[in-house]
C-alpha cells in the first residue's frame, strides 16, 4: 500500500538548524551485534553534543528472549527508558549511529509506540563529522519526563500469521545474501531462510556514505515484490532499515520482529 507520510530521515543541514530547539533530543544508538559493549564504549569516546545513549540490549530490546534475540521491549519498560532521557510526546527525537541499523530500530520503536516526532539522521555520525561537526564526552543532564505510549499492532506480524497463510504477503529477508542462502550463519543455530522469502540486503538500501538511496532507487530495488511486504532479519534490527527505505519510497510494510532467530526456535518449522 502506498502512503503519503513525512520522511523518516533528516539531513545534517536540517539538524544544525534545530540544535537550539529545546524540544530536540539526539539519540546515539550505536551497537555491534557481537560486541554488546561497543555502543556504550563508542558513546563514551565521543558523541554529538547533547546526545543521550540508547543501549540495544537494555533499552531497545526485551530481556525475555522467548520471541527472538531482540524482541520489542514491553511498553512500560520502553516508556521508562524514554522518560529517563527526558523524552516527551512533544520531543523531536533524532537518532543516529555509525551504520544505520541501531538508529532505524529506535525510529521503528518510536513509531510503533505512537511517538511520531522521531527521525533518523541520514548518514549518521559519519555525515555529522564530514560536515564539520564536533564530538564531546560530556553526558547531558536531562530532566525526567512523563510520556504515554500506545502500541500500533498493525505495524507488526507474528509467526502465527505467517504460518496461517490467511492473507497475501511478500516476505523480505534483510540479512546478507550468504546468511539468507544458509552458506554462512554466525549467530543462529540453524542456517537458511523462511520459505518463499526474497532477499533484499539492508545495506543495499544505503549509499556508500551511509545515506538512504532515493525513492526511485528504492522502488527499483523492491520492484516485483508484490503486495503487503513483511520484513524480517535475524532479530528485528536491520530489517528496520528496509522498513524506513520502503517508507521513503511511499510503501507501508509490516515487520516480523522476531525474525529468523525466533523462527528457528521451533525446529519443526520449514
Amino acid at each position: 500500500m502506498k502512503v503519503d507520510v513525512r520522511s523518516p530521515v533528516v539531513t545534517v543541514k536540517w539538524l544544525k538548524t534545530k540544535l537550539n530547539d529545546p524540544l530536540l533530543v539526539l539519540a546515539d544508538c550505536r551497537f555491534n551485534l557481537t560486541d554488546h559493549e561497543y555502543g556504550q564504549r563508542s558513546y563514551s569516546a565521543g558523541h554529538i553534543n547533547g546526545a543521550v545513549f540508547f543501549d540495544m540490549e537494555k533499552d531497545l530490546s526485551s530481556p525475555d528472549k522467548t520471541f527472538g534475540r531482540h524482541p520489542i521491549p514491553p511498553l512500560d519498560e520502553f516508556r521508562k527508558a524514554l522518560e529517563k532521557r527526558g523524552i516527551s510526546r512533544d520531543s523531536i527525537v533524532v537518532a543516529y549511529d555509525d551504520d544505520g541499523s541501531g538508529a532505524a530500530r529506535l525510529w521503528f520503536l518510536l513509531e510503533y509506540f505512537s511517538l511520531e516526532n522521531g527521525y533518523v539522521l541520514d548518514g549518521g555520525i559519519n555525515a555529522w563529522l564530514k560536515a564539520g561537526g564536533n564530538l564531546t564526552k560530556v553526558v547531558p543532564e536531562r530532566k525526567e519526563t512523563s510520556v504515554e505510549l500506545k502500541a500500533k499492532n498493525h505495524m507488526i506480524v507474528n509467526k502465527e500469521t505467517l504460518e496461517s497463510n490467511n492473507f497475501p504477503y511478500s516476505l523480505v529477508d534483510a540479512r546478507s545474501p550468504d546468511r539468507y542462502s544458509g552458506e554462512y550463519e554466525p549467530i543462529d543455530r540453524i542456517p537458511g531462510h523462511i520459505p518463499n522469502a526474497k532477499n533484499i540486503f539492508w545495506k543495499d538500501m544505503l549509499n556508500e556514505d551511509g545515506t538512504y538511496k532515493s525513492p526511485e532507487q528504492i522502488r527499483s530495488i523492491i520492484s516485483g515484490l508484490g503486495e503487503n511486504p513483511v520484513l524480517y532479519c535475524g532479530s528485528g534490527v536491520t530489517s528496520c532499515v528496509n522498513y524506513i527505505a520502503m517508507r521513503i519510497a511511499g510503501i507501508e510494510p509490516k515487520l516480523y520482529p522476531g525474525g529468523w532467530s525466533h523462527w528457528v526456535q521451533n525446529i519443526s518449522r520449514p
